[in-house]
């Protein structure tokens, strides 16, 4: 099947996601549930493989970051109770009860839309601790709680919060600050007598900074899939990447050793027996458009240049050290081939991005091979 589409694909280690997911487990402790996020398609790693290897893994629930991909991972058999983060708006409420899928709301002008839209709906109440984006700020909180668990037509699940720790400039006080204000918005809404089951404050980063936010509930993302943030003492893992390969093949060989009249090509440094083979793989699936001036790729378990300029669909290797390569031998940028290797954190080097930027961009633009 690799060579009957476009012979380019990345590969995703499911073992790696439910080794990652049992780590966790063993980390926070088997009395706080695992909500795995996988909004942005899983960060390229397919948010449905992911939330289903996290059920198999006994994961407690999955949070998806918009309802069209919630509704296609119940047509896929996804039987998780799924949050959907605050991205779609209350008419959509038949849709949502339908298949089981719980929205979030964040103020009483949300509570009355919904209700209004609802016959028997579950719903998460999300917490602004200082971020200023969805959330009802701590004293808040209890008033929209409280008018949750008054509607005829709405239930209340649980409540989260998304404290800012991993985008931008990290400032420890201010991560600090959010954890604290949206634990004291749960502490509120307690002291008004309102039953909150499901609370939870930790994405990834905040679940190996902040030990004592555990509460009974976390909703890790890029931790599960391999991703990981600085630890406090007592929190430090080894975590497994799911991203661990992006392969091609040559659809074409080609000699340059005689050009005939042809001007030679300026951006082109020409070697003598020079020799050069296409890759169906450019700067149309995320490869950078200026191409680095390291870049390699294994072919044949050696390592080969690769020579610009980057095309949209294209990149040209350098065969002139490899004479024997020929049409539908495997490249490979990511991964290991016979006993070379190229790893995450080279291919990012050699990108200039980091890490996290490698998911989406290599996940999200070509064809995904799951590895079980």
């Amino acid at each position: 099947m690799m060579h009957a589409q476009r012979p380019t694909w990345c590969e995703i280690d499911l073992s790696a996601i439910r080794y990652n997911l049992a780590t966790l487990g063993d980390m926070v402790g088997p009395k706080v549930g695992v909500f795995v996020c996988v909004k942005g398609d899983a960060s390229g790693c397919g948010d449905i493989e992911v939330a289903r290897t996290a059920e198999l893994a006994g994961a407690a629930g999955a949070a998806f970051g918009n309802l069209d991909r919630a509704m296609a991972a119940r047509q896929a058999g996804v039987r998780l109770p799924i949050l959907l983060y605050p991205t779609c708006l209350p008419d959509t409420a038949p849709a949502l009860e339908e298949h089981n899928l719980m929205p979030t709301l964040s103020t009483l002008e949300d509570v009355a839309a919904w209700s209004s839209h609802a016959r028997s709906l579950k719903v998460f109440l999300k917490l602004d601790g200082g971020g200023f984006r969805a959330g009802a700020l701590p004293h808040q909180a209890p008033a929209v709680a409280r008018a949750i668990a008054d509607s005829g037509t709405l239930e209340l699940a649980g409540a989260y919060g998304h404290p800012m720790a991993s985008y931008g400039p990290v400032d420890p006080i201010y991560t600090d600050a959010q954890v604290d204000s949206c634990i004291d918005a749960l502490k509120r809404i307690d002291a008004a007598g309102i039953d909150v089951p499901i609370r939870m404050v930790s994405s990834s980063a905040i679940i190996l900074s902040h030990p004592d936010a555990d509460l009974n509930a976390v909703d890790p993302g890029r931790l599960a899939i391999g991703q990981s943030f600085p630890a406090a003492p007592g929190r430090e893992r080894v975590w497994r990447h799911a991203l661990v390969g992006l392969r091609s093949h040559l659809v074409m060989v080609k000699s340059l050793d005689d050009i005939g009249d042809v001007m030679p090509a300026p951006f082109l440094p020409r070697r003598p027996g020079m020799k050069i083979g296409l890759v169906p793989y450019g700067w149309s699936d995320g490869y950078p458009r200026k191409i680095p001036e390291n870049a390699t790729a294994l072919l044949r378990g050696k390592r080969v240049g690769l020579l610009g300029p980057t095309h949209s669909e294209l990149l040209r290797v350098d065969l002139t050290d490899v004479p024997e390569a020929e049409l539908g031998d495997e490249v490979v940028f990511l991964g290991r081939q016979g006993n070379e290797e190229i790893g995450l954190d080279e291919l990012a080097a050699q990108w200039r991005v980091g890490v996290s930027d490698l998911y989406g961009a290599i996940g999200k633009a070509v064809r995904r091979h799951y590895i079980r």
